[in-house]
């Protein structure tokens, strides 16, 4: 793998990012928008490395519950090639968010098969269901996402910066990042139902909600119930369109962060 293939592993965002697909001044302006705002609550928006996150959610076990799988080099099978990892940094340079995104060519399967088989998780499946491990899918949309996809999360704000309205910036530049890179067809996400019953899926601007859709089993988390969060492009351009016209409304963040 060349470094040109390599998602950016730091530098700030509007400066580093190039805009491969999608619709380039829809893009263009969101980029700029999102990093005013988010410069407007106090935060510099920057890429960052998988070692990167996996240091920061360490540092913050207390007010953050291990990394899932997908974003795990080692676990997961997460590459500077198919992962990136965003980060905001205080006046101190401090880390006080992140968002991460991890993306998969589905063609010719599906997000249920993906995450029933736990490929979709593990480097290595098969040891992960003989340790016990598993993922119950019961919403029949599952079988429909498929073709190019990411999966958006590893979403964590530091507790003096939660209220700020960063839920609605960060995760929107993450699946606008995905899209203009790998021109994906759908974003999705798993949340905790109390996470989405707190109003995190509604506040990071998802449009589909599974909610109870998921029993997952996957270390080193151990077992959870959770909603599946999704949606298809076009309403994923729309909500970054509307979202600009809104400014971010600011509404406290829920306590718990996303997976």
């Amino acid at each position: 793998m060349s470094m040109q293939d390599c998602c950016p592993q730091s530098g700030r965002v509007p400066s580093t990012l190039k805009i491969d697909h999608g619709p380039i001044s829809l893009l263009g302006r969101f980029f700029l928008a999102a990093d005013t705002a988010a410069r407007e609550r106090g935060i510099s928006v920057n890429f960052a490395s998988l070692q990167d996150l996996l240091d920061i959610n360490s540092a913050n076990s207390d007010s953050w519950r291990p990394l899932v799988p997908i974003f795990q080099p080692d676990l997961g099978g997460a590459t500077a090639d198919n992962s990136f990892v965003i980060i905001g940094t205080d006046k101190n340079g401090e880390v006080v968010a992140t968002q991460a995104g991890r993306y998969y060519d589905w063609t010719g399967t599906t997000l249920f098969e993906e995450a029933v088989s736990l490929r979709m998780f593990y480097a290595d499946p098969v040891a992960a269901l003989a340790r016990g491990d598993g993922c119950k899918v019961a919403t029949p949309v599952a079988s429909t996402i498929a073709g190019r996809v990411v999966f958006s999360g590893a979403g964590w704000y530091r507790r003096d910066f939660r209220g700020r309205g960063l839920a609605r910036i960060l995760p929107r530049i993450s699946r606008a990042y995905a899209h203009a890179r790998w021109n994906t067809d759908f974003t999705i996400s798993m949340m905790a139902d109390a996470v989405i019953a707190g109003g995190m899926a509604d506040r990071t601007g998802y449009t589909r909600i599974e909610q109870s859709s998921v029993e997952l089993v996957v270390s080193p988390l151990g077992s959870m119930r959770c909603g599946l969060v999704w949606m298809p492009v076009q309403e994923m351009l729309a909500d970054l369109e509307a979202a600009m016209e809104l400014r971010w409304s600011e509404e406290s963040d829920p306590r718990a962060a996303a997976m």
